[in-house]
This record gives structure tokens, sequence and C-alpha cells, in this order.
């Protein structure tokens, strides 16, 4: 994989590791983290990044987790846990993981990775100037809405319609619409499939399989995104090529993927709940965009379907798997 480049606007990270300072001091700093799934282990890539700026599980930090038990509507609870505990900062891995904590408290620094339209909803005054008690990194603009359709149309040219799946607990979210408008731009249809729940994925598929679609396109869902597996499985036996947006739906037997790093944003992460043990005011520290986004092409997945992957495209893909 390769490395990808970040808007940077917090300035140069100081170099010198703070694990000695805490260490002296006796700090031992408590940081929450609000996820949808399973809480993240020592291996995970934010607790290494941790590591990497000095923080020491048992020595100089303590991770406090509370998950949802991918249930959204379990996340206001989790984040109010997380507010009574009183933990130095709160680490939101995604959009709803983030509006959930930023309901909980207005006081506790919260730190927002792949967070969507974090102005729109309110998160924040504006991404150059937070101006609250949020920052981080933000993954949503309308312009990737229509770029990923944009790399579907090149890559099935025939494309006119597609099926696009969806979870109606994110409605607040403005990813229907963007797929709608970048759609009529093209001269693509959007149908709209909602699934809210996982057991209703093999019917929605056979729904979009008496449909006929062009192409499925997976519009951002963290219930959708633990499902890629099974996503790819049905995507195929019903011979329809999909349009992801994380590269794990490929790497699963999915079709095609646009998408950021999101390891490198959470890596970025850690630089960010560095600055707020130091002293930074997340009001101060300007919300960063990923700039850079990786294109995965599924080969085998492509010849089962039968597709023909342009060369532009193969020259332009940064993983092609065999």
């Amino acid at each position: 994989m390769n490395r990808r480049a970040f808007v940077i606007g917090l300035g140069v990270v100081l170099a010198t590791p703070v694990g000695a300072e805490t260490e002296q001091a006796g700090k031992v700093f408590h940081i929450g983290e609000l996820v949808f799934g399973v809480c993240p282990g020592s291996d995970a890539t934010f607790h290494g990044a941790m590591r990497d700026v000095g923080y020491i599980e048992g020595r100089n930090v303590v991770f406090e987790c509370r998950s949802a038990n991918e249930d959204y509507d379990r996340l206001p609870q989790a984040a109010t846990e997380l507010a009574l505990h009183k933990v130095d900062v709160i680490v939101a891995l995604n959009h709803p993981a983030a509006r959930a904590a930023h309901q909980a408290t207005k006081t506790i620094p919260i730190v927002m990775v792949a967070s969507g339209d974090p102005v729109g909803a309110g998160l924040v005054a504006s991404l150059r100037q937070p101006g609250g008690n949020v920052t981080g990194l933000s993954y949503y603009a309308t312009e990737l809405t229509a770029k990923r359709l944009e790399l579907l149309k090149e890559l099935i040219p025939t494309t006119r319609r597609i099926a696009a799946l969806s979870n109606p607990a994110l409605a607040y979210l403005p990813f229907p619409q963007d797929t709608k408008a970048a759609g009529q731009r093209l001269g693509i249809e959007a149908n709209f499939v909602e699934v809210r729940d996982v057991h209703d994925l093999d019917s929605a598929f056979e729904a979009m399989a008496r449909e006929r679609p062009d192409a499925v396109f997976i519009l951002p869902d963290l219930m959708l995104g633990r499902q890629a597996k099974r996503i790819a499985e049905l995507a195929l036996t019903h011979r329809l090529p999909t349009m992801s947006w994380g590269r794990w739906f490929v790497s699963a037997g999915g079709l095609v993927a646009y998408a950021a790093d999101y390891k490198a944003m959470e890596r970025r992460a850690a630089d960010y709940v560095d600055k707020i043990l130091r002293g930074a005011k997340p009001a101060d520290l300007p919300v960063e965009q990923p700039t850079n986004f990786e294109l995965v092409i599924n080969l085998k997945t492509a010849k089962a379907l039968g597709l023909a992957i342009p060369q532009s495209l193969l020259l332009r893909a940064d993983q092609l798997i065999e």
C-alpha cells in the first residue's frame, strides 16, 4: 500500500516523545474510545500510533472503550458512559460515534476519524477553526460520491441504472442525495435499496437481481462495511458488479473500491490526541481531510463477471487483486 498524504493544518508534530515527561510527572491519561463494533486491542492501528508518540498502555495511558455492539441506537448510551467516566479525550472512529460523543459532552475534547461532513452536522464551526470541543479528520466530500460513479461508468460504460445499497439508520447523512445528484449529471438512475439489518441482505440482493441494475453502489455504513464478505458473495452469485467505499470490500471479493487510507487517518488521530494531552485546544486544531485516494480492483471478480477492465483504469489502480 502506498503511503497517503494529508493536508496538515497543525504544523509540525513535536518530535520529543512524551513518555519520559508523563512518567516523571506520574500522570496517567485516560483515552476514551467510542466504537460501533468490537473494541480495538493493543494491535490496533490507533494504539500502535499512540505508542509511537510515547504513550504506553499501563504506564502513562489507559484506554477506556465503549462499544455500541453494532447497534447505532446504543451509541448515545455508550458515549454518555465515557463522558461520565471523565476521560481526558474521546476518540470517535466514525461519524455516528462523533455525533453521539458531541451530544454527550461539550467539554471533553473529541477527536473524530473519518467523520462525514462535520460542518453540516454541526460538530465544528469550520474545518479551519472548529471552535468547540471537536476536531480530527473528516472523510467526506460531495465530489467523492461523483468520483466513484465516474469510475464505475468508466469501468462499465453501459451503466445507466444502479442499485444504491444504504442503511436508513444513517438518513441524516447526505450520501443518498449526493448519489442521486451525481447520477443525474452522469445520466445514471439511482434506485435505493435500504438494508437496516444484516438479515435483510439476502432479500435485498434477490430484489436487486430481479431489477437487473448495471451495478450495486454501496453507500458508507458501518453495518454494511462489516458485511463486506457476505455482500461480495451475494453480488457474485447474482452477477452484480459492486462499487464500494473501502478496500476491504474488494479484498473480500467485491469488484472495485475508491477510498482513502483509513489506517493513515487513525495514525494521524494519535497526533491530535497527543497535542490535546499536551494542552492544545480542539477549537484551535484545524480539521484535516485526505487529499489522495486509492483505487482497488479485483481482477478475479471482474473475470467471473465477464468484465474487461479498461487499460486506463488498470494503469491508474493502486492495487490489482488477482
